[in-house]
């Protein structure tokens, strides 16, 4: 349904550029080429069996592939990708209408940024392909404004161009998933328990959530790290809102019991909300962070109908059902974003000594956890 979708899609975009093709081809025409003109004229019509797509830029690779009707992030283990994406790359480049002829010389690719390998970043590789066959296989290079143009060249030639309209290359993994992983709201998170320390909400008499450390709590662990007073003001101005906002860096497969590292506790919270639990497993690969899910729902828990009915764009907060999350998160690692990471280990990079500064006069202080 979805290659149906894409190949009427671009059947409109091909009769909306008729109009401008005849009034710009009544000039001067050449044997190859024609002002506004649809750059890749066969596009329109080979969308629809396009089943693998191939990025490239400033050193990086990612791959999609379409099987059975779902396309996937090849780069990234076969991670479902987002077929609006897809979609917009696709017709981005059928929409595509010849402007100027630029230079052929090679040497001066790089002006254009249109020269290929290309270490800079400034150009993009794009090729479309349909089983062994290639659709499309292109270098895309700077942009321009007013009006908006790109240079483009086609990687078996030296001819360069500039055309209307302009295709944007987005070589990072989120671009082409879901990336929002929880958009928790307010109120719904009611105790958070990191490395020994555990944080409790009551809800006050104006239906506020007051947090507090609780000594004497069962899920105290035992553990080596010194809360200090410093280190757990941080943790309560940054644990209980860290679901508010979660996504991704990069997806990947989890690693098979004992071929994977043991969470870390430092970086591994576990949240108690109004309608489930939540437990965020954390393992350290090289300079990354790598998270995976353990999610229950809360028998006899409230409906979250109410809430989930105001959520109308991505960020909104809602509250998922956690037995589907626990099913669509199963078998993933997530890299972690490093701002999401660093709001994690804030309070642990604080130096015991901090609390017992070298000036007596001077103020302990506490950073922010950004």
């Amino acid at each position: 349904m979805k290659t149906k979708s894409l190949a009427i899609v671009l059947a409109i975009a091909a009769v909306s550029v008729g109009g401008a093709y005849v009034a710009l081809s009544r000039g001067t025409r050449t044997a190859e080429f024609e002002p506004g003109a649809v750059f890749f004229a066969d596009l329109g019509t080979r969308s629809g069996s396009v089943d693998r797509i191939e990025l490239e830029r400033n050193g990086k690779r990612l791959e999609l592939a379409r099987a059975g009707g779902q396309w996937t992030l090849v780069t990234s283990d076969g991670y479902p990708a987002r077929f609006e994406e897809i979609k917009g790359l696709v017709s981005g480049l059928a929409g595509l209408k010849g402007d100027q002829k630029m230079t052929a010389r090679r040497e001066r690719h790089a002006e254009l940024a249109l020269a290929w390998p290309d270490a800079s970043g400034r150009g993009a590789r794009v090729r479309l392909l349909a089983g062994a066959d290639v659709v499309t296989d292109v270098i895309l290079g700077e942009e321009r404004a007013n009006p908006r143009a790109q240079f483009i060249r086609r990687e078996s030639e030296d001819q360069t161009w500039r055309v209307l309209g302009s295709v944007l290359v987005d070589i990072e993994p989120r671009r082409w998933v879901e990336a929002e992983l929880l958009a928790i709201p307010d109120g719904e998170v009611r105790g958070v328990t990191l490395n020994g320390l555990h944080i409790a909400g009551e809800e006050s008499a104006e239906g506020k959530i007051d947090f507090k450390v609780i000594e004497s709590s069962p899920l105290v662990a035992a553990t080596d790290f010194d809360w200090t007073p410093t280190r757990r003001v941080v943790a309560l101005r940054t644990l209980p809102s860290w679901l508010s906002r979660l996504e991704l860096d990069d997806v990947r497969k989890a690693k098979v019991d004992g071929d994977g590292a043991a969470a870390d506790p430092a970086i591994s919270p576990e949240f108690d909300m109004v309608r489930g639990t939540l437990k965020v497993n954390a393992v350290r690969d090289g300079d990354a962070v790598w998270i995976s899910f353990e999610a229950k729902p809360k028998d006899g828990a409230p409906s979250a109908a109410e809430i989930n009915a105001k959520k109308k764009y991505p960020g909104d907060p809602y509250v998922p059902d956690w037995t589907e999350f626990a099913a669509k998160h199963a078998g993933w690692q997530y890299r972690l974003p490093a701002w999401k990471l660093n709001s994690l280990e804030e309070a642990n990079k604080i130096p015991a000594a901090s609390e017992q500064p070298a000036d007596p006069a001077a103020p302990t202080v506490i950073p922010s956890a950004g």
